[in-house]
């Protein structure tokens, strides 16, 4: 198995990080300029792809990153400069399209295998697009800095509803669950917001206008706890508190199927 780490720390740290490899790393490459922002990789587990603020994607074959003594440029492909930092990076599309969240809030999607310039471009996210998530293979959740999680689908390119509102705190990350009933968003508030993902089924398409509209509290399921007052990931009690959890979720779940009987 391969670990990647993203390196935030921008360019003033570069030469200790590409000069010489920490004990356990096998390979260490310095293609880009500026702060690495994301990584993907292929269901092959042969290609990683990486997004950063110097404007460009990479490309790494790990299938001859594997053979000694390759050099550089036989491993790795860089993009040309999209004038505009790269912040967030997705492959979509049954790897096919290569998704990456800008700072102007335009979607850069790249065809693959065709790493030199975008074949496509998506704008209309007023503000800088940080985090993207995957619901299946045309549809995707963005994370903006504008504080707002938006559904939106890829080829044809177009915008399906919102999700949900940091109340204008930039989006960092987005996660589901394990069963993806629930979708995990933290920002810049220090805030945990959980998201209920059952409206993400086949037929939301129909129901996005209900998303943004008045019925949105009923579809919308939110629970946020300030980092300061989160359990402790080695606690004893960490599994009972997990089970206490799913049964409010399942709760709530009840209670809005009584509403909607009702």
């Amino acid at each position: 198995r391969l670990l990647s780490i993203e390196n935030r720390n921008g360019p003033n740290a570069k030469e200790s990080l590409s000069l010489k490899k920490p004990q356990g790393c096998i390979h260490s490459w310095k293609l880009h300029d500026d702060y690495i922002s994301g990584f993907a990789n292929s269901d092959d587990g042969n290609t990683l792809l990486a997004s950063s603020a110097d404007c460009t994607i990479s490309a790494y074959d790990l299938r001859m990153a594997g053979q000694h003594n390759q050099p550089l440029e036989k491993i790795a492909r860089r993009s040309d400069d999209q004038e505009d930092e790269l912040l967030s990076i997705q492959i979509m599309k049954n790897g096919r399209k290569v998704v990456c969240g800008s700072g102007e809030g335009v979607l850069s999607i790249f065809s693959w295998g065709t790493w030199g310039d975008v074949s496509d471009r998506f704008p209309g996210h007023p503000a800088s697009v940080d985090a993207l998530l995957p619901v299946d293979q045309e549809t995707l959740l963005t994370g903006s800095s504008d504080g707002l999680i938006r559904v939106v689908q890829i080829h044809p390119n177009k915008l399906l509803g919102v999700l949900g509102d940091h109340d204008g705190f930039p989006i960092e990350k987005l996660k589901f669950n394990a069963n993806r009933n629930f979708v995990g968003s933290v920002t810049h508030d220090s805030n945990i917001r959980i998201w209920d993902a059952r409206i993400l089924s086949d037929d939301f398409e129909m129901e996005a206008e209900d998303v943004t509209g008045e019925n949105a509290e009923s579809l919308l399921f939110e629970a946020e706890t300030t980092v300061e007052k989160q359990p402790s990931a080695t606690s004893k009690n960490s599994d009972d508190e997990w089970e206490d959890m799913d049964e409010d979720m399942e709760e709530v779940s009840d209670d809005d199927d009584d509403d909607e009987g009702g």
